[in-house]
């Protein structure tokens, strides 16, 4: 977990990679990481690296960028924020 708190899982954004070696968000299985909203993005791509084992394409990292980012509104408007 790149956040260095606990929370429930509805607060936390999976990043993952399946058996295929494909990227995957917010879904649960194969290799991941679990990044709260209040992640540092400095070194969130570092720390996803780490997590997956492996490199991240600069694709995956705008992937994983856009997920990241809708989730926290989508976070942030539940929240009433």
């Amino acid at each position: 977990m790149l956040c260095r708190r606990r929370f429930a899982t509805q607060e936390l954004l999976r990043i993952s990679r399946d058996g295929d070696g494909a990227l995957r968000t917010g879904e649960r299985g194969g290799r991941g990481v679990w990044i709260c909203s209040g992640s540092h993005e400095a070194g969130l791509h570092a720390g996803i690296r780490q997590g997956l084992r492996g490199p991240v394409s600069d694709e995956e990292a705008d992937v994983i960028d856009q997920a990241r980012r809708a989730w926290i509104e989508t976070t942030s408007e539940r929240r009433g924020a």
